[in-house]
């Protein structure tokens, strides 16, 4: 009987799949949320503000969003410039380095987090579009938001418009102990 050898090939070098990213992106939402959350709590309990009958024009709804940003921003900055892994991240075995394979710096961390916020605010705001009858609007956004995805697609390293823009890139990220 003829005894077959399996190639074993290390894919650190192959970009990290759009459905990866997303389930990892879910599960990061997931975490955000829950700090997210936390930090809603912390605030109405301390300042007994009515975050649900409160207008976002008021002064203390936009430090509410300047809050929640900064809650948001330091979960993932902290845990990209540290690890280069968010908790999420290292579950699916994916790192964030620098295009030269260096650490991420705070400045690239949030070139990141904003680009990709706003590329969210594009798609929530799409959605809402879609809502309210604003087809026109609605074919724009979802527009833009399939261009940048074909990007991406079409990238040779498969980098979306965040990691782009910061110099950014996803890695595969092995658990540690286990060898290729």
């Amino acid at each position: 009987m003829a005894c077959e050898t399996i190639a074993v090939t290390d894919d650190s070098s192959q970009p990290i799949g759009l459905l990866k990213r997303m389930a990892c992106m879910f599960y990061d939402g997931l975490l955000a949320f829950s700090a997210l959350m936390l930090t809603s709590l912390a605030i109405t309990a301390l300042t007994a503000l009515e975050i649900e009958q409160a207008s976002w024009t008021q002064p203390a709804m936009l430090a509410l969003a300047a809050v929640y940003f900064g809650v948001a921003f330091t979960y993932f900055g902290w845990f990209w410039t540290h690890s280069g892994t968010t908790l999420a991240m290292t579950t699916w075995q994916i790192r964030l380095v620098s295009s030269d394979g260096t650490a991420v710096t705070w400045w690239q961390a949030l070139r990141r987090f904003s680009v990709a916020l706003a590329q969210w605010i594009l798609v929530l705001g799409a959605f809402q579009a879609w809502r309210l009858d604003l087809f026109l609007l609605t074919k724009g956004l979802v527009l833009l938001i399939v261009i940048g995805l074909i990007l991406s697609w079409r990238h040779p390293r498969k980098l979306m418009l965040h990691d782009w823009l910061s110099g950014t890139e996803l890695t595969h990220s092995p658990h540690p102990g286990k060898t290729p």
